[in-house]
């Protein structure tokens, strides 16, 4: 590093030196005023020469910057004349201009100046850095507000956003509670907590592990709350856990439930629904989430439990406590959970699709059938819509029986009806292309799943 100096012939009792980084091409007004202080106030003598040692550091390089370029991201054109005179105010010089375009009004308008940066400016490296010059001293402010505006492409960390605010928005709609817990869990986190990465360096007991769950911190704000003598408990979190297997970040969905399902007078207050499984299933149908489907399953810790599928991909489960972690809860009413990891495909799928108004009439049939007990709903609806017909429009059901052996339904039997919708989007149907249609799925419902039909 270059340095100079200015010596200075003082009393015999004290001795002063001043050096400053300097450029070659500038004077230094800051050395001379530094020797005349120290002569007026340390009555010193300025010796005649300036000592020089080091190196100067290298000038830094020079930027080039396009007019054209600067009208079009400020939104707004500044003669070129104003934008010359802003950058030599600073300090810069202009060491080059040039054209490439024929036409000398062309060139006028779109030309390319060269600009030599002061070595107390190493801050101004880019084009977009001269720019940020000119505007700032151009002002703001003198922008039409019509120009501070540029579109940009949508881009993944957008359609995430988007999605994520989306789906907080639609369950608080439906009257659930969002809530926020620490992503650090305590050494004995209780259920659903078990293989949580450990940290080396824990800052204290209640901090010592990622959180693998949602439902770990959901319990606990659910335990607080019924301490407090909440009657009704509707709780989701959306956040990050962190798979102790693959020691990977992932954005999951926790939701709990648990009290009363509706408010009731005072004088019934024991005669007050209490929410169960199909209210929290029913909520997370509602997400927005498409093709979801649920299977049931063993889940340790749960007395009830089914499997979330997106697809044919497990996402996560639902279920409900088992009585004993009930009680060690101190709730008085069943408690319900469920979490579900938000893939990347939910979010690309998850997206705005708008159709023509139907111009032409349904038609709906029934179909009622007898089947075993162990049959679901999803093998039969998907059964019926795996037949393809192009006619059918969506497939209901809308009654669930299950009869004792002496209702003539036999043992583990049960009785479902379903309405099945047809429509055309070009014409009106008759009852005969209906008839033929209604009687292959019939047909296809015996034939694959053997179920038997009631007339």
């Amino acid at each position: 590093m270059r340095r100079t100096a200015r010596t200075l012939n003082l009393p015999s009792d004290a001795s002063y030196r001043f050096e400053r980084r300097v450029d070659p091409e500038m004077i230094l007004p800051a050395s001379q005023r530094a020797a005349e202080l120290i002569q007026e106030i340390a009555s010193g003598n300025a010796a005649a020469g300036i000592a020089i040692a080091g190196e100067l550091p290298a000038a830094p390089p020079d930027v080039s910057l396009r007019y054209e370029r600067c009208n079009r991201l400020i939104g707004l054109p500044i003669p070129g004349e104003r934008v010359d005179e802003i950058l030599e105010r600073f300090g810069l010089k202009k060491v080059g201009q040039v054209s490439n375009l024929p036409s000398e009004k062309e060139r006028k308008l779109q030309t390319c100046a060269t600009w030599k940066i002061p070595s107390f400016r190493s801050d101004l490296q880019r084009e977009a850095d001269l720019i940020e010059e000119v505007v700032r001293v151009f002002g703001i402010a003198n922008v039409p507000l019509r120009y501070r505006s540029r579109f940009t492409s949508e881009s993944e960390a957008d359609r995430a956003y988007d999605f994520e605010s989306a789906l907080c928005q639609r369950l608080v709609a439906r009257g659930l509670s969002e809530v926020r817990t620490s992503a650090l869990i305590p050494r004995q986190a209780g259920l659903f907590a078990e293989d949580a990465l450990e940290l080396r360096n824990p800052l204290s007991e209640d901090h010592v592990a990622l959180r693998p769950t949602l439902l770990s911190g959901l319990i606990d704000v659910l335990a607080r709350n019924v301490q407090n003598g909440a009657a009704s408990l509707r709780l989701f979190e959306l956040g990050r856990v962190f798979s102790p297997q693959a020691a990977a970040e992932k954005l999951s969905l926790g939701l709990i439930y648990s009290g009363n399902a509706g408010s009731a007078a005072h004088w019934r207050s024991g005669s007050a629904r209490k929410l169960d499984l199909f209210d929290l299933k029913g909520v997370i149908e509602t997400t927005g989430i498409e093709k979801l489907s649920f299977q049931r399953s063993e889940l340790t810790g749960l007395s009830l439990s089914a499997d979330v599928f997106f697809g044919s991909k497990k996402i996560g489960f639902i279920g409900q406590l088992t009585a004993a972690n009930v009680e060690q809860l101190g709730a008085s009413a069943p408690v319900l959970v469920a979490e579900i990891e938000i893939q990347p495909e939910l979010i690309a799928m998850n997206r705005a699709t708008f159709r023509e108004i139907d111009k032409f009439p349904a038609i709906t049939r029934d179909i009622a059938m007898i089947v075993p007990e162990k049959l679901s709903h999803e093998e039969i609806s998907s059964t019926i819509v795996s037949a393809n017909e192009p006619l059918l429009a969506s497939v209901e059901l809308f009654d669930v029986f299950s009869g004792k052996e002496e209702q003539n339904f036999g043992a583990e039997k049960k009785s479902l009806a379903y309405t099945l919708t047809y429509r055309d989007k070009t014409r009106t149907l008759t009852n005969d292309e209906i008839t033929v249609v209604h009687a292959k799925i019939r047909e296809r419902l015996q034939r694959e799943l053997g179920v038997e039909l009631r007339e």
